[in-house]
This record gives C-alpha cells, structure tokens and sequence, in this order.
C-alpha cells in the first residue's frame, strides 16, 4: 500500500530531490557571495568583475534555453543522430567564432558599456578573457545536461554542479585574501572542473557526438526553431544587460548591489522555476498530442505559480534578516545590504509571472512554434529598456528593478493573448486567472500574518529571526492553501 502511494507521488519525490540538490549547490552560492562580499565590498574591483561578469552571462545565457529546447525533442523521438551531431558542430563553431571577437575587441566592448577610468576598464578586460574561455567550454555541457533530462537522470548534472561550486567556496575559504584577479582563476577552475565532469559522465551514460559538417534540411529546420529562441532570449537578456550598463554608469558601488540582488533573484529563479521547467518540458512533449494534454498542462502552471508564491512570501518576511547574515561583514555596508533585500524582493516578485509565461513558452516550443516567443521577447525587452529608464530618471536607482518587473507582467498578457489565438482554452480562461489571484492572496495574506507574529515577537538573533519566522511563513501558507484549495493534496502529484 505504502508503495503504490510513493508511486503516484513519484514525480513530486524526483523534483523534491532535483531541488533539494539545486538548494545545496544555491547555499554553497550564497556563501562564495557572503565571502566575496566581505573581502570587496562594492568597490571598483568587484564593480568591474560583475560588469564583466554581466557580459559574459549575456552571452552564454541565452544559448542554454535554445540548446535544450531543439535538441531535447530530437533526443526524446531519437531522431537522425547525424542531424544532431551536425546541429551541435555548427552552432558551437559559430560560438567559437563570437567569443573571439569579444575578446579581440574587448576595450571597445566595455567602452560601450562603461564611462567609468581606466584601471576600471583594465580590470574588466583582464577578466572578461577568462570569463569567456571558461563559460565557453561550460556552455558544451549544455548539450550533455539535455541528453541527462531526457534519460530521466535530471539530478546528475545537479550533483556536478554541487560539487563544482564546493571546490570555489573550499578555495576562498583557504585563501581569504586575495585579488580580482585570483578570484577570476578560481572561478574559472570550477567551472572547468564542471565541464570535465559532465562531460565524462554522459559518456559513460551512453552519449556521444561526432564533428560533422552536414547541411541537411532537417539541420536547416533545427536552426529555424532554434534562432527566434535565441532571438527572443538574447533580447531579454540584452534589456539585463542595459540594467547593468545603467548601474555602471551611477555611483560606485551600485553595480554590485544589482549584481547581489539579480544573483539572489537568479538563486531563487535555478532552484524552483529552472528545476520546474527541466522537469516538466520532457513531459510537455510526450503529451503533446494527447487531446487532454491543456487540462494537465494548466494544472502544472498553477501549482507551479504556488510554489513560487510561497519563496516571495518567505523572502518578505524573513529576506531583510539573510542578506544581513549573508553580506553585512567586512567592507560591505547596511545600507548596501539594505539595497540588496529590496532590489532582489522586487525581482522576486516578479518571478510569479515568469513561470506561468515560460510554462507557456515551453508549450510553445513542444508544438514546433518559435516564432511567436521571438516577437514576443523582442517588444517586452523594448518595454523593459524604456521603463527602465524613464523610472530611473524619475526614482532612482530602483527604477532599473521596477522596469524589469513591469515588462515580464506585459509579456504574461501578451503570451495569454498568443496562447488564446493559437490553441484556445480547454479550461476557461477566467479559471486560470482567477486561480493565480487566489495564489496572491494566499501570499498577501500570509505576509500579514507573519508581519503581526513580528511585532509581538522580539528575538535579537538574526539565524533564529529566519527560522522562526521561515518556519511560521511556511505553515501558515501550507494552511491558507488547503483551505483555499479543497483538492490540495491531489494538486501536489506532479504528473
């Protein structure tokens, strides 16, 4: 009995554990920005590695989602390997190829980013070299950690990552003083030692792929499928990079702060939405032509809408107290980490409409539509740029976190529309929306709780601030869910 149990609960276990191990390597995370934190504060050092930094994330971070998206479909129907071998050697070729540029013209890169001196730009040179060739040779073990999700092995390129991120915090740990640019080495080792590691194991799991030059149709209708994803994606992340060129050019200092507050945002965004998303998509496909396959799909968004509810319930009410813990030592001000807690709460807020929109976009891809996500990322990220700047001019520096927020809100609506064209609603639309607000009030009503439990008590000690208080966030959202969902047990059996 008790196993036939464990079986309908079987999904729900396996990314229970995905997330368990995501939320280990997220605290090694948390503790290499604790450390570095504490030995560079928010000066120029930290300022121009994390513009570098931002470069470089512009550059690979796109390409994951447009790997994983073409190439697992092949994998799942086992299609011409040929076709993927020739698909893999192209596009990496064609990275190759971009890497160099930026690194041979890398001054005037940063020139266009920054107005900031010369030491500032040297700095930033000197480690956007290393960042290039080391998230290059990562960016390969894109195509691995795809082959592992559609195998049903998703946690073992979790494992390797762990392990990866422990050799950084063990080496920063052992050399507590140290310059940039030995930072940028040490970073650089771990994400070698990540690429060599995934790599052996997924021979040894039974992948493989040959160089191959081919130009087949098929080839040519992968690249159709995988360009307006890399359009779509590379345009969102080009309207982050202008939050970060727009950080660069305000106060010293502020760049790192939007550094810390997006690396949390992103913690957050790895463990759960990433997790959610490499979990479900394989799926998505599977049941792609089964006729019930909405009803399912909508079920998955809600519940995966309530699971991120609940991270901002718990970043309001217990955040301010780990930013403390995490960054206020050393060189690193309170008000600095005061920055840092609003600026990640605001990204996170707004993580609650990226899911539902990026389920929505993997329903897309799971159908053989790219086009429409394209168009789509391309007017949000004008939206972004313009917000961002007019509310800066008008705010602040908090305008460049709001701007975000409004345009993934903008992209939501416009995905209902696209989704609403295309496929239609087998469950009413009104019933989607209606339970996503049930899932906001949910959270409201949990923040309040939580905030009255905090004034009547008083506990000096920041670590048992965040466990109380954690603790109390999580039961009180547990209870106002089962009571606003009478089926809430049965909407954890993740299918």
């Amino acid at each position: 009995m008790m196993l036939k149990k464990m079986e309908q609960y079987k999904g729900s276990i396996s990314l229970i554990l995905m997330i368990i191990i995501t939320g280990i390597t997220q605290i090694l995370t948390l503790m290499k920005s604790s450390l570095v934190a504490g030995i560079f504060g928010t000066g120029i050092e930290i300022d121009a590695y994390n513009l570098a930094n931002s470069i470089v994330s512009f550059l690979f971070g796109f390409i994951a989602a447009g790997i994983s998206t073409v190439i697992i479909p092949n994998y799942v129907r086992k299609d011409n390997q040929k076709n993927v071998d020739a698909f893999i050697t192209v596009l990496y070729c064609l990275i190759a190829f971009i890497v160099c540029v930026f690194i041979i013209f890398r001054y005037q890169i940063i020139g266009l980013f920054s107005n900031r001196d010369e030491l500032f730009v040297n700095i930033c040179c000197n480690v956007l070299v290393v960042l290039l060739l080391a998230n290059y040779l990562l960016a390969i073990s894109d195509v691995t950690v795809a082959y592992f999700q559609c195998e049903g092995k998703y946690n073992l390129p979790k494992i390797v990552s762990l392990v990866a991120q422990l050799v950084v915090v063990i080496a920063l740990l052992l050399i507590p003083n140290i310059s940039i640019e030995q930072y940028t080495y040490i970073i650089a080792i771990g994400l070698v030692i990540n690429f060599c590691l995934d790599i052996s194991f997924a021979i040894k799991e039974g992948w493989r792929v040959k160089i191959s030059f081919l130009f087949t149709p098929e080839i040519k209708k992968m690249f159709y499928l995988f360009l307006p994803i890399v359009f779509s994606t590379g345009i969102y992340k080009l309207s982050l990079m202008v939050d970060s060129t727009i950080a660069a050019r305000l106060e010293t200092g502020e760049i790192t702060v939007l550094s810390y507050a997006s690396q949390i945002s992103n913690i957050i965004n790895t463990l759960l939405i990433g997790n959610l998303l490499t979990y479900y998509y394989p799926k998505i496909v599977k049941k792609i032509r089964n006729k019930n396959n909405q009803i399912s799909f909508w079920k998955q968004v809600i519940l995966f809408h309530l699971i991120v509810c609940l991270v901002i319930a718990g970043f309001t009410t217990v955040g301010h107290e780990a930013v403390m813990v995490l960054f206020q030592h050393g060189t690193f001000t309170e008000k600095a980490a005061k920055y840092v807690y609003i600026g990640a709460l605001i990204y996170i807020i707004g993580q609650e409409t990226e899911v539902v929109r990026d389920l929505i976009y993997r329903y897309f891809y799971a159908n053989g539509i790219t086009n429409v996500t394209a168009k789509n990322g391309f007017i949000v990220s004008a939206v972004n740029i313009i917000t961002s700047l007019i509310l800066v001019y008008f705010i602040g520096f908090f305008g460049i976190f709001l701007g975000t927020v409004i345009a993934s809100l903008v992209s939501l609506i416009l995905m209902f529309i696209k989704f609403k064209t295309y496929f239609g609603f087998a469950e009413s639309i009104k019933t989607v929306i209606s339970s996503l607000l049930k899932n906001n009030c949910i959270v409201i009503l949990t923040i309040i709780i939580v905030f009255t439990f905090k004034r009547f008590i008083f506990i000096e000690s920041l670590m048992l601030r965040i466990l109380l208080f954690g603790i109390i966030t999580l039961i009180i959202y547990i209870v106002l869910s089962m009571i606003f969902y009478k089926n809430f047990r049965e909407m954890l059996k993740i299918e």
